[in-house]
């Protein structure tokens, strides 16, 4: 083994004991609390139900720290569980003895007889028929007694009464048991007078027109009542963003309670405003390989233009970042850009809910946000709507002049004077419970680009321009969802491929804009790898990046203690010039683990890859390891 080999593989050592030994104090810091284990959980009396069962909604584990008032929590888990299985009259109590530090609890169950459905009969209906009613409720005659299933069943029909018109309705029920077991269910329903919005009154209103609030609801003068329209018209009157409260009321008139007057009172925000955020931007990583910088956000506009809720405002944004660069050994601090924006917003298009927006920005960026420093002035217009079954649709018209500041490069790459015209249409489905820390669900997302630009270059001494007209996609699938061993923990895994199709034929990549490229490598793609560090590096020593990337990411995360969570991961992917290319199919990989600090505004990463097979690049061996820190999970 050289000296080089040695030294990187004590440095490897070292980094990796440092972290394990990190994570393990920080996970085993919770059982330093107390001395007291359970031992044993024992149940007597369950004959109808598993100890297995049981033992699955307990909050006291064996094993772990004992609490004494998990068991008065646990006797109710098991009661409700049990009259969830028809068992109406069980009876739980639990004890503890104790033998030094072993603790053995006993829970004594007397389950008690066990209840069938025998019928549900209504009486009072009159807007729905008893057939309409009994499919509400999903539990069959015969079968065992569950009265979650008949809340909900009841929580649906009621449902139905407020949204047509019955705000008085009214439910009782009555059990009658007949042959020790069977449960006849009488459901008496007292539906109340049909009633209808005769006025719609808005109160504390000063600089909104009233077109603008009419043109908000949902429900309208002379509809049936109906909960489920006055919480939409409340949610898009929110949603304009002119409120900082809104709340309603429902006022009968007198002598008169089938017709009832809306009251909605609004506490409006002032129209001007000015204001300073702190936040992270977390750059799109089909151009930089996910670049997470923190951000200052200075800003102010008018939102409420001529009390239409249009809105224009001005945004200075410096943003900076702690890491390496393309052309940087060491992590340090950097500004790798300014931003100048204008922004303005037409809050409906074409007589919907979808709002336009303008933008024109002029902005200084250099590494890691792009492979070399640039100035980009970009004019923008946007359409987004938003659909209640969680999918979104997004079109983006945009033109774009990327210069760089001096014509010196167009001596060694065709770029240096950009002009990209684009056309975006990008189609996501966001299942996702949580942004910043999703546990369960998924995000689907469809990204297509139709690109034509115009680029200066030098050929044969002589400056021509070079057209290309492209299409450019991304398909990207991420998951979330509670680890099959161990429910507390999340397995995230992504798939993400995209490609640049080129209408005039192939072109070499010197030919496409570098900002339209695909880059790999870093603290949000491939761990364990410089950012940008996949793909080549052209004649300028600059990532030269690629036309087609494939990326795909598997992560354990695993709550420790606190707002601590610790991660285990597995990363792999990499570019290719050509469609061709993917033939000589090869892929980088890296493993390993990080440490994740929980903040309002995004998990804050220490991660700490290792390449699996590190390379030797023009007799240069590539670092096996790698450090980043970044805000927000890598997905």
């Amino acid at each position: 083994m050289t000296k080089y080999e040695l030294t990187l593989a004590g440095r490897l050592t070292f980094r990796l004991i440092s972290l394990v030994t990190i994570l393990f104090l920080l996970g085993g810091g919770v059982q330093a609390k107390s001395n007291l284990k359970v031992s044993r959980i024992t149940f007597e009396g369950n004959k109808q139900i598993s100890e297995k069962e049981l033992l699955s909604i307990l909050k006291s584990q064996k094993n772990k720290e004992f609490n004494p008032r998990f068991i008065k929590l646990d006797e109710i888990l098991i009661r409700n569980y049990y009259q969830l299985h028809g068992f109406l009259d069980v009876q739980v109590r639990g004890t503890f003895t104790r033998n030094g530090n072993d603790i053995n609890i006993t829970y004594q169950i007397n389950e008690g007889r066990r209840y069938y459905l025998k019928e549900i009969r209504f009486t009072g209906n009159e807007l729905l028929s008893e057939e309409q009613l009994r499919k509400s409720i999903h539990l069959d005659d015969n079968a065992v007694f569950e009265q979650q299933k008949i809340d909900e069943g009841l929580n649906t029909i009621e449902n139905y009464y407020l949204n047509h018109g019955k705000p008085y309705v009214f439910f009782n029920q009555n059990k009658v048991i007949t042959d020790d077991s069977l449960i006849t269910l009488n459901i008496f329903i007292q539906e109340g007078v049909t009633v209808r919005i005769a006025e719609i009154v808005f109160i504390g209103v000063e600089q909104v027109k009233r077109f603008l609030l009419f043109r908000e609801m949902e429900i309208k003068e002379g509809d049936l009542y109906s909960r489920e329209k006055i919480e939409i018209s409340q949610k898009n009157l929110y949603a304009t963003g002119l409120f900082k409260a809104v709340n309603y009321g429902v006022v009968p008139l007198p002598n008169d309670p089938s017709r009832v007057k809306l009251v909605w009172n609004l506490v409006e925000k002032k129209p001007i405003w000015m204001g300073v955020r702190f936040g992270v931007s977390y750059e799109n990583g089909e151009y930089t390989g996910n670049v997470t910088t923190f951000d200052v956000t200075l800003e102010g506009g008018h939102r409420n233009l001529f009390g239409t809720a249009r809105s224009i405002s001005f945004h200075v944004v410096p943003s900076f970042y702690f890491g390496k660069t393309v052309n940087e050994s060491r992590r340090k601090f950097s500004n790798p850009r300014n931003e100048y924006s204008l922004t303005y917003i037409e809050p409906r298009i074409f007589g919907t809910r979808t709002p336009g927006i303008f933008n024109i920005s002029t902005s200084r960026e250099s590494p890691p946000i792009t492979r070399e420093e640039i100035k980009i002035l970009s004019t923008s217009f946007q359409v987004n709507h938003k659909f209640q079954n969680a999918w979104s649709y997004t079109g983006l018209l945009s033109f774009q002049k990327v210069s760089t500041p001096s014509d010196s490069i167009l001596n060694v790459v065709s770029q240096g004077r950009d002009l990209i015209y684009a056309l975006s249409l990008n189609p996501v489905k966001d299942k996702r419970d949580n942004i910043l820390v999703p546990q369960h669900g998924y995000l689907m997302e469809f990204r297509n680009r139709f690109v034509y630009s115009e680029s200066p270059a030098r050929e044969d001494g002589k400056r021509i321009t070079i057209h290309n007209t492209f299409y450019k996609f991304i398909v990207q699938w991420a998951r979330y969802q509670p680890f099959t061993f161990k429910r507390k923990w999340t397995l995230a895994s992504r798939l993400r491929f995209g490609g640049i199709i080129e209408v005039d034929g192939r072109n070499p990549i010197q030919k496409i804009p570098i900002t339209e490229r695909f880059y790999l490598g870093g603290a949000s793609t491939i761990r364990g790898y410089q950012e940008q560090a996949i793909g080549g590096r052209d004649s300028q020593d600059l990532p030269l990046g690629g036309k087609y990337v494939l990326l795909m990411n598997a992560e354990l995360r695993i709550p420790l203690i606190w707002i601590l969570m610790g991660e285990l991961f597995v990363d792999s992917g990499n570019l290719w010039q050509e469609f061709s290319d993917i033939s000589h199919f090869s892929l980088k990989v890296s493993s390993g683990l990080g440490l994740a600090i929980l903040t309002p505004f995004g998990p804050i990463r220490f991660d700490y890859g290792v390449k699996w097979f590190p390379e030797t690049v023009d007799g240069k061996r590539e670092s096996r390891d790698e450090f980043h820190i970044g805000i927000s999970f890598a997905f």
